[in-house]
């Protein structure tokens, strides 16, 4: 009752699951399953990226280890795009990994699928955790748009990476956290936004907890619904009242934000997404300047095959792997600004419900 409850007061799922133009032609786009291009030479780093005096983070910078042609016989490195991953809420790893979820290694997926079409990627713990520093608990959205931005730094510093091609691909908050990155910082290349949400998270809390409660009406009779969620809301601004993150998601509007986000966008939304409605993508495309939509049929927030969404199922999938098509379809974006065809020409997704 107690995870319930926490649902009903907008801090879903664990300690804090928090949430937030152009036709891509669908030749463009990715095939079936998992299936990567045939596999590049990968080199690893462990990298320490300082924001201040109290945050240090810690993560995993990989690059394709592929030759230049510019001077025949050199073993020199060319430079190439890269693509920082930013974790969607509560305190995660560089892997995106969820002790609830074993197995759920969301960016490691992602990561292995952007390194073998040759891009480059950075992947960080949450400050606060794993081998970062700081503190996780009191740390804001805004808060992590400044961790973002000092990683974006970094890459541009760094002689294997293009520094006028580094893109930004976020999940749930972290699609927030791209927005506001790029808001600030034009020179952002493109972003890719995961299962994003377009209103505040005051009305994406409302929208869960009424969504939970007439969702189930052995728990909730129809008669007790509109106290239930009455006092769920109060509940809910008494927390946000002394925790500085839910005050700050409630109070941030990603359309807003949006706004003057000048960069060409993709926003993937799964259909079955049962924590942001799927939407708040046309909305959020609508205040975009660039954008396009992908939708994917029986995918739920967490990116994961469902043909439910609820987040209280999740426990109970079978594949805990994202879906191959939404991998696809993001690389195929990617090349796509870069000026290449050569991962998906020719593929079509099976699951696309809408492109456009």
């Amino acid at each position: 009752m107690g995870m319930l409850m926490g649902m009903l007061m907008g801090t879903m799922m664990g300690k804090r699951w928090r949430n937030a133009g152009v036709v891509l032609t669908a030749a463009l786009l990715a095939c079936e399953g998992h299936t990567v291009p045939p596999a590049t030479a990968v080199a690893h780093t462990e990298v320490r990226i300082v924001v201040d005096s109290g945050v240090t983070l810690a993560g995993d910078f990989a690059l394709p280890s592929t030759p230049t042609t510019a001077a025949a016989g050199s073993s020199a490195l060319s430079a190439v795009p890269a693509v920082l991953l930013l974790s969607g809420s509560g305190a995660q790893d560089r892997d995106g990994a969820r002790t609830e979820l074993p197995g759920y290694r969301p960016f490691v997926d992602i990561a292995d699928t952007l390194l073998a079409a040759g891009f480059a990627v950075l992947r960080l713990d949450d400050r606060g955790v794993g081998a970062s520093t700081g503190r996780f608990d009191g740390a804001t959205t805004e808060d992590f748009a400044r961790d973002a931005a000092a990683a974006v730094r970094w890459l541009r510093g760094h002689a294997r990476v293009q520094p006028e091609h580094i893109a930004l691909v976020g999940h749930s908050e972290g699609a927030l956290v791209a927005l506001l990155v790029a808001h600030d910082d034009p020179r952002v290349w493109v972003l890719g936004l995961l299962g994003a949400a377009s209103r505040p998270g005051r009305e994406i809390a409302r929208w869960q907890r009424a969504t939970l409660v007439t969702g189930d009406l052995t728990t909730w009779p129809a008669a007790q619904r509109a106290a239930v969620l009455a006092r769920a809301e109060s509940d809910a601004d008494a927390i946000a009242a002394t925790d500085p993150w839910l005050r700050t998601w409630f109070s941030l509007d990603p359309r807003t934000i949006a706004r003057g986000v000048e960069q060409p966008v993709l926003l993937l939304h799964g259909e079955n997404d049962r924590q942001v409605p799927v939407e708040q993508s046309g909305e959020l495309a609508a205040a975009l300047r660039d954008a396009r939509i992908v939708r994917l049929a029986h995918t739920n927030h967490l990116l994961l095959d469902d043909f439910d969404g609820d987040p209280r199922g999740y426990v109970r999938l079978t594949s805990r792997r994202v879906e191959g098509e939404i991998l696809r379809a993001l690389v195929a974006f990617l090349e796509q600004q870069n000026g290449e065809k050569r991962f998906s020409e020719g593929k079509t997704l099976k699951k696309i419900r809408e492109i456009r």
